[in-house]
């Protein structure tokens, strides 16, 4: 891992297996309002999606003294600001807070669009080229819905942290401080020792969202921000918890539940062997007769066991 997670000894011991599980969960309207294009993400290629019918937002970068330019399909100018900030727009649209907002997605809006943000001399800072796609009401999936994190620590030293979110193709994205974690869809040259294993047991039914679930087994003294992202091609969502250290574990459950096993078996144990015991004390012994010796002969006793019973 990078040198950037210095706030852990055990960052490059850190294993980090994730499991996805995905199950069927009650019915999930479609999202009703705007979806979000980020225009101001890194340089480079990216997706996003909208409905048809519905506004779309497009995310521009909110540098000062800079030009930017949004073309589509490299011959439709879309939205400019030029370095006096003056805005022009050949979209129904609205221009507030550095954002650009379509009030009605069609069809003919999707293609592929690219920002470019210029200096004031007139260098390139930043391109960044996004493919949309607007989909129909058919064609559309079930958005994501808010993120549920939880923290459980299995012993000092470990801990593991799930996410979970409904949906249709949920993508997940974890990050401490900034730091990525996993990336449930692409996958770094410094992630390719995690594991991953996925598991479908949909329904088949429309009507049904999925509910997927991502786990992280973390070493148990980190501490941070923790964030976990969830996205498909309908919708995205967010949500920060505070991660604590597990140094304070005392009775962690997973170690509780072995003690507890450990400790049954071994009463087991020792209940089995004293009744074998008492048993094998009741059992009648086997006298063995020499026949050719009749001068010894075997004298039976009969003991009965009378108890008195007073009455008063």
């Amino acid at each position: 891992m990078k040198k950037t997670l210095h706030y852990c000894k055990c960052a490059l011991k850190t294993m980090i297996s994730i499991y996805m599980i995905i199950t069927s969960a009650t019915s999930t309207a479609l999202a009703k309002g705007f979806m979000e294009c980020n225009l101001s993400e890194p340089t480079g290629a990216h997706q996003c999606f909208g409905a048809v019918g519905q506004p779309l937002i497009f995310n521009l970068p909110n540098t000062a003294n800079t030009e930017i330019m949004v073309t589509k399909d490299d011959k439709y100018l879309i939205f400019k600001r030029d370095k006096n900030k003056r805005v022009t727009y050949n979209e129904s649209g609205d221009f507030t807070n550095q954002t650009f907002k379509l009030n009605n997605a069609t069809k003919r809006h999707s293609g592929n669009y690219q920002m470019e943000e210029h200096g004031l001399n007139g260098t390139l800072l930043k391109k960044v080229k996004v493919h949309l796609e607007i989909q129909s009401t058919k064609e559309k999936k079930a958005p994501v819905s808010e993120p549920a994190v939880s923290q459980t620590c299995l012993s000092p030293e470990q801990m593991e942290v799930s996410c979970s979110s409904e949906g249709d193709e949920v993508q997940f994205v974890l990050s401490l401080d900034g730091h990525l974690l996993m990336q449930t869809r692409t996958f770094s040259q410094s992630q390719r020792n995690w594991t991953v294993d996925t598991q479908s047991l949909t329904t088949g039914k429309q009507d049904k969202a999925n509910i997927s679930i991502v786990s992280i087994s973390l070493y148990g003294q980190l501490t941070g921000n923790l964030t976990c992202r969830v996205w498909n091609n309908v919708s995205r969502d967010e949500k920060v918890i505070h991660l604590k250290s597990c140094k304070d574990c005392v009775s962690c459950f997973p170690v509780v539940t072995v003690a507890v096993i450990s400790s049954v078996v071994t009463l087991l144990l020792h209940v089995a062997l004293c009744v074998g015991l008492k048993h094998l004390q009741k059992k009648t012994t086997t006298i063995t007769v020499n026949e050719d010796n009749p001068d010894k002969e075997i004298v039976y006793s009969e003991v009965r066991v009378m108890k008195n019973t007073r009455k008063t």
